[in-house]
């Protein structure tokens, strides 16, 4: 991965020992994940809550360019996530710490590599039609909700299950052990943003990354 340019030195270290935290703490897929991230020139922006209206947001670079990338080339997992940015809000890390800098990074690093693996498989759709991923809005938050919610059980830390029960991401078993709500999040993707699986799962991820197909 690479920072953009004029990014501070404690957001560079926070954003840096986030990544090592991922892949000390958390599970096979999150560290494939994550690695999958370090080995690539996704982009990686701080700025603030203002500009982009939330912890952490996901997104193309240049579509313009990667449309023609597509039209052009065969583009495999780790140059597709070349193409894409993370920018994480200086206020999630400032009031966050380092539990809100890891958190974002799960769930947008999910993003990043779902949006990765959907350019991936539209610039080999030609020889692969039957292989093409490209997930829904509600397919999307689903999947990065839930890998948040197995860091958070990884971490096994108070701090962490109590974010986690608070957001509905996890609740509490007979025995008070947690585990990953799949009620919890829907709910969440319901009221927070309007979706479900059964009535509305939003755009393709084509779609919002305003991709040519």
């Amino acid at each position: 991965m690479k920072f953009d340019k004029g990014i501070e030195k404690k957001y560079r270290k926070s954003v840096e020992d986030a990544f090592a935290a991922i892949i000390e703490h958390g599970n096979d897929e999150h560290r494939r994940v994550m690695e999958a991230i370090l080995e690539s020139d996704l982009l990686i922006r701080v700025q603030p809550v203002s500009e982009i209206n939330a912890s952490g947001i996901t997104g193309l670079i240049n579509s313009v360019g990667t449309n023609y990338r597509l039209a052009t080339e065969r583009l495999s997992l780790r140059e597709a996530l070349g193409e894409i940015y993370i920018a994480i809000a200086e206020e999630t890390i400032d009031t966050g710490g380092q539990r809100g800098c890891e958190g974002t990074f799960v769930h947008e690093g999910r993003h990043a590599y779902d949006f990765a693996q959907t350019i991936e498989s539209l610039s080999n759709a030609d020889v692969n039609p039957l292989g093409i991923f490209d997930p829904t809005l509600y397919e999307l938050e689903l999947a990065a909700h839930k890998t948040s919610g197995d860091y958070m059980l990884c971490v096994n830390k108070d701090e962490y299950l109590d974010e986690g029960l608070g957001l509905m991401i996890l609740c509490r078993e007979g025995e008070g052990h947690c585990t990953v709500s799949d009620a919890g999040i829907n709910t969440r993707l319901r009221d927070s943003y309007g979706l479900a699986v059964d009535k509305n799962q939003g755009a393709l991820a084509s779609e919002m990354m305003g991709l040519v197909i």
